[in-house]
């Protein structure tokens, strides 16, 4: 594979790091929102909610697949100009997500047995056993999983980035074989029986971790970095389009959904990550947030007081967030907040819901912040140590 840059154009310093600016507030929205959905889904599975909670953890579904996009984004854009060697791409990326996967691994692996109640430690060959599996098949925690993409994603990278110049002039062939290669998924997991046998069993169990599921938001998210220029400029010329488009694309996936279940009743196959009812939303909700983060940075960049510097912090406290908010809700559950909340709210979702993620998100920064002041920040929370006090300059 060539070492070349990911791009043939080059573009100037200031105009990578204003699309950086707009995909770091991409990712913080969707990290946010991965905590939202956690924290709906942990505190409304009454009758009388779960229709409404389960439609918001449909919407939420966008996390997973716009994380994708994101990563396949920044990767481009960031290497496009740093021609850089297969291995010392490894090197320098596997770092940042192997360690904090298997520190997590190993810290939910204990503290779901010392938090959740109910939930004793077994016998030192089950605790063992069940980690060396959990550290394979993403399950230490039900995030975790994420990280196993994120592993294929770097180990795919110098691939892709070799796809895209090898096939330059038919990047929309490369985009409909991803559609169809994802689509292909969404129908297998959506409506085939699951295969029998133990082997097939477990290959089915795990396939939805890997690339194909996501090969989709893979080629939108590299495509979009390797033609940036000429992507950001269509969305400018044709913002009204877009929202139209990404509306339309929501009430197809919000209707389908409302169509599918009922007040009290939900079918499981209704709010699935791989329902094909929910990919308009999928595309239009990315459409939009982006445009939306877009349209922020402009106003960033032409100095308006828009919180850049609290995108910058939460930027860093990001995957951190993403890693130790499970720990939270469990840590709330235990010492009956959940229950809390429903003596305080009883007749009111919404304000249960809205305390909940605001409480879990706020707890979840401070724990950030404190293991970022840790000599093991690096390991678990992907960022370099904030020294304790900061050495005032000569």
């Amino acid at each position: 594979m060539s070492t070349r840059p990911v791009a043939p154009a080059r573009t100037s310093a200031a105009a990578t790091r204003s699309r950086a600016h707009t995909a770091d507030l991409v990712r913080v929205l969707l990290f946010t929102g991965v905590v939202v959905a956690h924290s709906i889904h942990g505190i409304n599975s009454a009758p009388d909610v779960v229709r409404a909670s389960n439609l918001v953890g449909t919407l939420l579904h966008l996390t997973r697949y716009g994380f994708v996009a994101v990563t396949l984004f920044v990767l481009v854009l960031s290497t496009r100009d740093r021609p850089m060697a297969p291995r010392t791409f490894w090197r320098r990326r596997f770092g940042l997500v192997v360690w904090p996967y298997l520190l997590w691994t190993l810290i939910y692996s204990v503290t779901d047995h010392l938090v959740i109640q109910g939930n004793p430690f077994g016998s030192p060959s089950q605790f063992v056993g069940d980690l060396a599996l959990n550290m394979i098949d993403g399950e230490g925690k039900y995030q975790l999983y994420f990280l196993l993409i994120s592993m294929q994603i770097y180990l795919a990278f110098p691939a892709i980035a070799w796809l895209l110049r090898r096939t330059e002039n038919r990047h929309w062939a490369v985009l409909g074989v991803a559609a169809a290669i994802q689509l292909t998924m969404f129908v297998v997991y959506q409506y085939l029986p699951r295969p029998g046998g133990e082997f097939w069993f477990q290959v089915y169990e795990n396939l939805w971790k890997t690339l194909p599921m996501y090969a989709l938001f893979v080629a939108i998210g590299a495509l979009a970095a390797y033609h940036h220029e000429a992507v950001e400029r269509w969305l400018r010329d044709h913002v009204v389009g877009v929202i139209v488009a990404g509306l339309i694309g929501t009430f197809i996936s919000v209707g389908a959904y409302l169509l599918a279940t009922s007040p009290g009743h939900v079918p499981l196959q209704s709010n699935t990550p791989w329902n094909p009812a929910t990919l308009p939303w999928l595309l239009g909700g990315l459409a939009l947030l982006w445009l939306a983060a877009m349209g922020w940075d402009d106003l960033r960049a032409a100095g308006r007081p828009v919180g850049a510097k609290v995108v910058s912090a939460a930027t860093v406290r990001a995957f951190g967030v993403f890693a130790v908010h499970p720990l939270i809700l469990d840590i709330l559950a235990r010492l009956g907040f959940m229950s809390a909340l429903f003596d305080w709210f009883p007749n009111s979702a919404v304000l249960r819901s809205i305390l909940l993620v605001v409480v879990t998100l706020t707890l979840s920064l401070v724990l950030v912040d404190l293991l970022l002041r840790t000599p093991l920040s690096k390991w678990l929370v992907a960022r370099p140590r904030i020294p304790l006090r900061r050495t005032p300059p000569a």
